[in-house]
């Protein structure tokens, strides 16, 4: 083997584990378990039936049998594919797949590819090599199972984003394990309780266990920086942000970042957006602003709530619509001009986030989805439409999703802003 191939075992050998599914545990599986071991790399095995095992994580490479109903032979059509595809749909992506079948042709791999997201209507989660194995022939040939070793080392190297993945992974190890050493200087033990009940103290123990996570995350942000695999780190995204732009872009991205969906049986929290029932015309959307100390210790008797209309063509049409009664320019626009051309403002100054010089009452969230797999849409949010509702009143509501750090702090300095102004004589 190459010095180059050398070395990206070693990368391999911590860069997250390598799963092999197949329906038996036979010689070929064994002697490819085996091989791949020897060098270093991390392995799990898994049959591809019922649920995917939870202590198996951090998958990114899956050495996969076609066959996981044991027929023996090549059934007709793409419905050979499918219980290949069902085992991968359960495992988090994205990884890539090295097939090693009984009877591996070079049409598998854009034959999975297909059936998989004809199947599941979205993208295949990552990648499958070319290449592939023969259980029968290949890996029992001299050489055989390194050449399997040497493909996935070779595949995962030579695929930018998926090197970028593992990359990310092995920084945050990294940084995990500074962190945690970093928090236990003097003794285990009182360290981690102390912690402990200073966050139930202040933030109540319904709470604890996610703001024990959020603080451990901050340390661990401390400690990603320096070393060889960030510098690699580094370097790849520098090279990856000078890329063509991608021709398609995912419209869910940018929610995902900034919008958290909390659990059904979690309680209710600062930042939380519900869909509002039985309130006035344009009123759909509400944001809790009560501070999260007081509802995490049971303070609130009621909540804070600031009222949201959404930003959509479909009402501009509608002399009611928001934009129309509390901004005064797009008013005015109204009264001498046509609902067309009061339109065209709304949608230059309230459509458009690029657009900046709103009134100060106005706050825009944008990517906002109100149900999965729908097209993001902008809400805003009128500091001067905020009541106290009772928090018993919440369950009639249905909440959507939670507006992430730091956008909503953000929104509460803003809103601070606009709340606690004070108001000074015009005298120039």
């Amino acid at each position: 083997m190459t010095r180059e191939g050398l070395a990206m075992m070693a990368d391999l050998s911590y860069a997250g584990k390598i799963l092999v599914v197949d329906d038996r545990y036979d010689e070929a599986v064994e002697k490819a378990v085996t091989t791949l071991v020897q060098r270093g790399m991390l392995v799990q095995y898994w049959n591809g039936k019922g649920a995917l095992p939870e202590s198996i994580r951090n998958v990114r490479v899956v050495i996969l049998d076609l066959d996981l109903a044991n027929l023996g032979t090549r059934s007709p059509g793409p419905e050979f594919y499918s219980l290949a595809a069902e085992a991968l749909n359960k495992i988090p992506g994205p990884f890539v797949v090295v097939i090693m079948a009984m009877d591996f042709n070079d049409k598998d791999p854009s034959g999975l590819k297909e059936f998989y997201e004809t199947s599941y209507g979205v993208p295949f989660p990552g990648f499958i090599a070319e290449q592939g194995f023969t259980k029968t022939s290949e890996l029992f040939e001299p050489e055989g199972a390194q050449r399997l070793a040497e493909l996935i080392a070779q595949t995962v190297s030579g695929n930018a984003i998926l090197d970028l993945v593992l990359l990310w992974e092995v920084v945050l190890d990294q940084g995990k394990d500074l962190a945690v050493k970093d928090l236990v200087k003097v003794e285990v033990e009182n360290a981690i309780i102390a912690l402990i009940q200073s966050i139930c103290k202040e933030l109540g123990e319904e709470s604890a266990a996610h703001q024990l996570v959020g603080i451990m995350m901050r340390l661990v942000s401390r400690n990603v920086r320096g070393g060889r695999n960030f510098e690699k780190l580094d370097n790849l995204v520098r090279t990856l942000n000078k890329s063509p732009p991608p021709e398609r872009r995912d419209p869910l991205l940018y929610h995902r970042l900034k919008f958290y969906h909390p659990a059904q049986e979690e309680s209710h929290w600062t930042g939380d957006i519900y869909r509002t029932t039985n309130e006035q015309k344009y009123d759909q959307y509400a944001i809790v602003l009560t501070p999260a100390c007081d509802l995490s210790q049971g303070k609130a008797k009621s909540v804070l709530m600031c009222f949201a209309f959404p930003l959509k063509e479909e009402y501009l049409q509608d002399k009611e619509y928001p934009p129309y009664v509390v901004d005064d320019s797009v008013a005015k626009k109204l009264d001498v001009g046509s609902i067309s051309q009061a339109a065209d403002l709304v949608r230059q100054r309230y459509f458009d986030f690029n657009f900046t010089k709103l009134p100060m009452r106005i706050h825009r969230v944008a990517h906002f989805v109100d149900k999965l797999n729908t097209e993001p849409f902008g809400i805003c949010f009128d500091f001067n439409n905020v009541r106290s509702v009772p928090i018993d009143h919440l369950k009639n509501w249905e909440r959507v999703c939670r507006l992430d750090s730091p956008f909503i702090e953000d929104m509460l300095q803003k809103y601070g802003s606009q709340a606690f102004r004070i108001g000074v004589p015009d005298w120039r």
